[in-house]
């Protein structure tokens, strides 16, 4: 999810200076080890968890320009020391864990339920997928202190809390629909015969392209009352906003074979719920505006002749006359 989760990358020395540049407490922790390679090993690994917020399993896997850094700002001659660093196996996780102390950082373990019970959060409220929580669940970890883990455990995370928020959709929107509905909404998938094209009832609902006449506006109230009728009462206040536009979105940009092949049938319900209460919002609007267009231009027309018939009444002459020397239209 995170090309450079994890890894140094390529560093010019302005950008070496201000990432890896030791400070006088940080040389302090650094002269308290003995021999050059300890010294610089455990250099590598302060700057390391500073920077990437992790400890990585080989400490010595950075760039050979940070470790020539490092030595030149502690006087090591020879950067290819630190090699002996992992001679004795148990001093880099000695060394670790005194970093971890002296920089309060929190191990991951003991924030991993608070971080999971986030994830479903952002999921639930935002419906983001799974790189853009990913990186919230990194930058979560870094402002709290906390070391963050493998890349696998964090994508395991993610991907298990993105379900969960999606199987609260589900469950959330199809619950809220009676079981003698969950019929009538699968059947708008269906296809019958309409003269010699096969058009889904859902297919037919979605068109709201209607003429500014009496005709149009009796089909477009006609196809408010249709979309009324399968989940006028059902109340979906509850459910976050983006996540219900975005299940709509799909169920109105998807032909009915995809939405049918929708697993589980709860899912599919779910996008039917969606997909037709924001249709009813829009067949809602659509019925406001031609009923305002109607009336406005038939009130105007209705002014017109009013003040047509007022002129002609009282100043006869003078009204013929001006529209016989007006252009014709």
């Amino acid at each position: 999810m995170d090309e450079g989760y994890g890894r140094f990358g390529s560093y010019s020395r302005v950008e070496m200076e201000r990432f890896f540049h030791l400070d006088d407490e940080d040389r302090r922790l650094v002269a308290m080890r003995r021999r050059d390679y300890n010294r610089l090993g455990f250099a590598v690994q302060m700057v390391t968890v500073r920077h990437l917020g992790m400890f990585l399993p080989d400490p010595l896997d950075v760039p050979l320009e940070l470790v020539e850094y490092l030595a030149e700002q502690l006087g090591i001659d020879d950067p290819s020391c630190v090699k002996s660093y992992l001679d004795r196996r148990m001093t880099r996780f000695e060394h670790a864990d005194e970093v971890q102390q002296e920089y309060g950082l929190i191990a991951f373990a003991d924030v991993e339920a608070e971080l999971a019970a986030w994830i479903v959060d952002q999921a639930w409220m935002t419906g983001d997928g799974p790189k853009a929580i990913f990186s919230g669940a990194v930058a979560w970890l870094r402002a709290r202190q906390a070391l963050l883990p493998g890349i696998t455990t964090l994508e395991k995370l993610v991907t298990e809390g993105r379900r969960v928020a999606d199987q609260r959709l589900w469950s959330q929107l199809a619950g809220q629909v009676p079981a003698s509905t969950w019929g009538t909404l699968l059947a708008l998938l269906d296809a019958p015969v309409d003269g010699k094209r096969r058009v889904s009832e859902l297919e037919r609902l979605r068109k709201g392209v209607f003429r500014a006449s009496s005709k149009g506006l009796v089909a477009a109230v006609n196809r408010l009352a249709d979309l009324m009728a399968v989940v006028g009462a059902v109340d979906v206040s509850a459910v976050p906003p983006r996540r219900l536009i975005g299940l709509a979105t799909y169920g109105l940009s998807s032909k009915a074979p995809q939405l049918r092949r929708l697993e589980p049938r709860e899912h599919r319900v779910a996008v039917l719920v969606a997909t037709v209460k924001v249709l009813s919002a829009r067949a809602t609007d659509d019925v406001l505006e031609l009923f305002d267009l109607l009336m406005v231009t038939d009130l105007m027309s209705k002014a017109e002749r009013e003040s047509r018939d007022e002129k002609l009444r009282r100043y006869p002459r003078v009204y013929l006359a001006t529209r016989a020397s007006s252009p014709p239209r």
